[in-house]
């Protein structure tokens, strides 16, 4: 099956005047309710459209959104395009082409495989310059259609987990690590050298453990201990360690092609929240627990 299967030229347009993303909404759900027969009335689809926007932003980095609803009892899924010759803001990141996806409510398989093509043509440079220099609907249409892009019958990590994350050098010093957690917001770093070859991970917990001495981690507990004196010597020790004496090099990674399914078990069996993905020892990207449950559980 390919994209363009999903496609009819009347749902895909490339406007100038839009100004915010309420009204590329509005424009989207009128195009779906001129050419499809919907169950219900096009001024509440678009409440629905954007009270899940509000639940949580359906704007990825590489420039797409993909607002979408599933309605009950509507046998069929209706797909509308927006390329916006002048990017829009959507909480933060600039958004350059809309696909609204109108789908039912037992199609979850079918329109995650459709998020998954369309991000991987969303990264595609070459081809959304191309899109955006044509002229209309039909002709990006058939554009699409001469790609071939097709819909994966399963999606696997690839198509969800982080690119290009976040890394650090096993040479770097404990201090620098502790501002690109602090900064990031990030809780595990993948460690790499100059070439992007995978060398391990250092997590939060590898971080903090170095301000709590040897033999207090072989106590049962430490109800004595009321001071903060121990984690004091991590102030001191984090501007002399460097990442490559506390960082794990023996972590679980995944594949590119690695399954969701297998990926939740393997995070499970690890007891492990983050995983990195690499391929061919090079790392290619990062996938989270919550990656799964915002984009496969809550998508």
């Amino acid at each position: 099956m390919y994209l363009a299967s999903y496609l009819e030229p009347h749902d895909i347009c490339i406007e100038t005047k839009f100004t915010n993303k309420h009204e590329v909404y509005a424009h989207l759900v009128e195009k779906i309710c001129h050419f499809h027969k919907l169950p219900i009335a096009d001024n509440r689809i678009l409440e629905m459209v954007i009270s899940r926007e509000e639940e949580s932003t359906t704007a990825f980095p590489s420039g797409l959104a993909i607002p979408h609803i599933r309605l009950e009892g509507f046998q069929d899924t209706v797909i509308a395009m927006c390329f916006l010759k002048n990017p829009i803001d959507f909480g933060g990141q600039q958004i350059s082409w809309v696909t609204l996806i109108i789908t039912n409510k037992t199609s979850s398989k079918v329109y995650l495989n459709i998020v998954a093509a369309l991000l991987k043509l969303s990264k595609n440079n070459e081809a959304m310059m191309a899109i955006h220099s044509l002229p209309d609907g039909h002709a990006v249409f058939n554009y699409i259609k001469k790609m071939g892009v097709e819909i994966k019958k399963d999606i696997c990590i690839a198509d969800i987990m982080i690119t290009n994350p976040i890394t650090i050098n096993p040479d770097a010093l404990l201090s620098e690590l502790a501002v690109i957690m602090h900064g990031k917001d990030v809780s595990m770093v993948p460690v790499t050298d100059a070439a992007n070859n995978y060398l391990g991970e250092v997590c939060i917990l590898d971080f903090l453990k170095v301000g709590v001495p040897d033999y207090l981690m072989m106590l049962d507990n430490l109800n004595f201990v009321s001071t903060f004196e121990p984690l004091e010597h991590l102030f001191e020790k984090q501007d002399v360690m460097k990442v490559k004496e506390i960082m794990k090099s023996d972590k679980l990674v995944l594949k590119p092609e690695t399954s969701i399914i297998e990926t939740v078990f393997e995070m499970m069996q690890h007891r492990e929240r983050h995983l990195s993905v690499v391929d061919k020892g090079k790392l290619v990207g990062v996938v989270s627990a919550m990656d799964v449950f915002k984009k496969v559980i809550r998508a």
